[in-house]
């Protein structure tokens, strides 16, 4: 099983459903015990539901497992309703460990929660994909919930990835078919009217879990939007369709994502820098909002038909 897989399985599906079954196996000895479980639990699902990827499994879990954790508290508690506060006597020695968990995941959700804001000005962008639903994989201003942010330039970097009707990125968890992804061969649009002031087509998509470092941004275009500059990455081989020095106007078809570059699986890649010019590393990288909206791990997106 692929790492990523197991990592994935264990923190949002084994463990909420350990926490599921401890608010009723073994039975709290009293109300107070029952209270720290239910404080630690949630300080969990309130982590998860921030940092995790939840288009690998289905975004509807991330609503429906806090519902389900709110309401299997509310029943266990009937079993405890008679019993004592608290018949340790020594609180911090049984409730301490939990206690300190409960405060810990409180932290990184915390953490998390500081990158859904920015203080630099953001630059206003259209969202690049026409009809459908789309999930920001990596997005935001802290790395906890953006890969990216450690990167000068790409800061404020997104993955976009599409949904299908079940939430899902993807036919299966991590299909090996490039077509079983959503995204796949979608047209990408033109986020702005610019000038496309750089292009790169003719590398090779990769396999599912293969990537290209040698060229990282792989197949990509970037567009000269006012003082910004927007690189668009991963597209789909021999599917960029305007020129370098052409005028692009906003909604114009730029090409079709693919996996090539540094990627193990489709998506697209987009961030915005100051300076630079053709080179997306040495830039300042910069906020993009989309309808004043600013995107972090998690986001949704739904556009609708016209």
């Amino acid at each position: 099983m692929e790492m990523p897989l197991l990592i994935l399985l264990t923190t949002q599906v084994l463990l909420p459903a350990f926490f599921l079954l401890w608010l009723w196996l073994p039975r709290p000895p009293d109300r107070l015990g029952w209270i720290m479980r239910v404080l630690y639990g949630a300080s969990y699902f309130a982590f998860i539901a921030v940092i995790g990827r939840w288009d690998f499994l289905s975004t509807t879990l991330a609503i429906l497992l806090p519902v389900a954790y709110a309401a299997c508290a509310a029943l266990s508690y009937q079993r405890l309703r008679g019993r004592d506060w608290n018949r340790s006597p020594s609180t911090m020695r049984a409730h301490g460990f939990t206690a300190a968990m409960a405060v810990f995941f409180l932290a990184l959700t915390a953490r998390a929660l500081s990158g859904y804001g920015y203080q630099d000005s953001a630059v206003e962008l259209a969202f690049p994909f026409a009809a459908g639903h789309y999930y920001i994989g990596q997005g935001g201003s802290a790395t906890a919930i953006n890969n990216h942010h450690a990167d000068q330039s790409q800061r404020f970097a997104l993955d976009i990835v599409a949904l299908n009707g079940f939430g899902a990125r993807a036919d299966g968890l991590m299909p090996k078919e490039l077509s079983d992804y959503e995204i796949f061969d979608r047209e990408v649009k033109s986020p702005c009217t610019g000038v496309a002031i750089s292009i790169h087509d003719g590398v090779d998509d990769n396999r599912i879990f293969e990537t290209n470092t040698e060229q990282p941004a792989g197949n990509h275009v970037i567009l000269a939007c006012g003082t910004a500059r927007i690189l668009l990455a991963h597209f789909r081989k021999g599917s960029i369709a305007v020129a370098a020095g052409s005028i692009v106007s906003e909604g114009e078809t730029l090409g079709r994502v693919g996996n090539s570059g540094n990627s193990t699986e489709p998506h697209l890649h987009m961030h915005a820098y100051l300076g630079g010019t053709l080179d997306y590393n040495a830039g300042q990288g910069v906020p993009m909002t989309f309808d004043g909206r600013f995107l972090v791990r998690g986001s949704t997106v739904t556009v609708p038909q016209n």
